[in-house]
């Protein structure tokens, strides 16, 4: 129902005509899936120029031809980034730094296998790459961008790190692999040091959104802004690639309408962003979160957030993140 409803629901993008189009917006994961639908809408509807970050060159260069054919003034450029690797994500951003990037859109992400050993850093490779990497990215970015947007893709399914904890009897919680609220103290001391479990992508989803939450605490000329996609047909899941699929038969989002929020997170102005948030809302208040349908709201701010797992508490731990992703980037990538 929520998906029927898109165009009826859907909060409508900026204008053409509103947009500078002389804004440079960095994707990651973007030779592939809503990475690339995103960086192709941003190029041939608005006229921005987009530089794809992608692991694979040839992959990436092919992405940027597919559309600079069909751009009239905009234009997309391939950069080689592989957030498995701190190194590479420095090399990247020493290149961006030759310019002025407008917004960062960390996109990048997949769904973390069982039985995938520590990497080479001694910890979750899907947490390095879906929240550690981007971290760095962001922070090299903004040195050189202090007022740069940036936007994150989380998920929905961050909820799922208070829900259990609110509404499951007992007898059913010993389903639960993760702690409440996923990224706690000792996840941040321990968990993160260890191999994907079944709450990983959980994880490193909600540490999405206390990252964008934090980014104008410390960084308060900048916005920021985590977003939920909703359910999309892309090849993050090989299910979704079957000719019989939820998405061949149209009960997901397909890509073009699933980079609404992202399209939106990345256009719209600083006030639109915060409008329905409270007169006295302010960007120092902390970055925000943007539903299916393109609005913003605030984090943890629905009702299965509370007692133990409150809005303040997490907050809390956002803040305990941050400073555990500035020591271990500190301690690990400037070797």
């Amino acid at each position: 129902l929520v998906y029927a409803m898109d165009v009826y629901s859907m909060k409508p993008l900026p204008a053409v005509g509103a947009i500078d189009a002389t804004k440079t917006v960095f994707i990651t994961g973007a030779n592939s899936g809503l990475g690339f639908e995103t960086a192709r809408q941003l190029v041939v509807n608005y006229g921005l120029n987009v530089i794809l970050g992608c692991r694979s060159l040839a992959k990436c260069n092919a992405a940027a031809d597919a559309i600079n054919a069909n751009a009239k003034t905009g234009s997309a450029s391939p950069l080689l980034i592989d957030l498995s690797n701190f190194d590479s994500v420095k090399r990247a951003a020493a290149e961006l730094s030759r310019q002025k990037i407008d917004a960062l859109y960390n996109n990048a992400g997949f769904a973390p296998g069982l039985g995938i050993p520590v990497n080479d850093y001694s910890l979750d490779p899907s947490f390095t790459s879906m929240h550690l990497s981007h971290y760095l990215l962001t922070e090299l970015l903004l040195q050189a961008n202090p007022s740069m947007r940036v936007v994150n893709t989380s998920s929905g399914t961050h909820h799922i790190c208070a829900i259990p904890f609110a509404y499951f009897p007992k007898n059913l919680m010993h389903l639960v692999e993760w702690n409440p609220g996923c990224v706690d103290e000792q996840f941040l001391q321990q968990g993160i040091h260890t191999p994907p479990d079944s709450g990983a992508y959980f994880q490193a989803k909600i540490a999405n959104v206390m990252h964008a939450v934090s980014i104008p605490h410390n960084h308060p000329q900048a916005t920021s802004v985590a977003i939920d996609l909703g359910w999309v047909g892309t090849s993050i899941q090989p299910w979704m690639k079957l000719k019989i699929s939820p998405t061949s038969m149209k009960l997901m989002r397909n890509a073009q309408t699933g980079v609404m929020p992202a399209m939106q997170a990345i256009l719209s102005s600083d006030e639109e962003l915060l409008d329905g948030l409270g007169k006295t809302r302010k960007w120092n208040d902390g970055g925000v979160i943007m539903n299916i349908m393109g609005k913003t709201e605030e984090a943890f701010s629905m009702s299965w957030w509370n007692g133990n797992l409150s809005r303040d508490r997490m907050l809390e731990l956002s803040h305990k993140l941050w400073l555990t992703s500035e020591r271990l980037i500190r301690e690990l990538a400037n070797n």
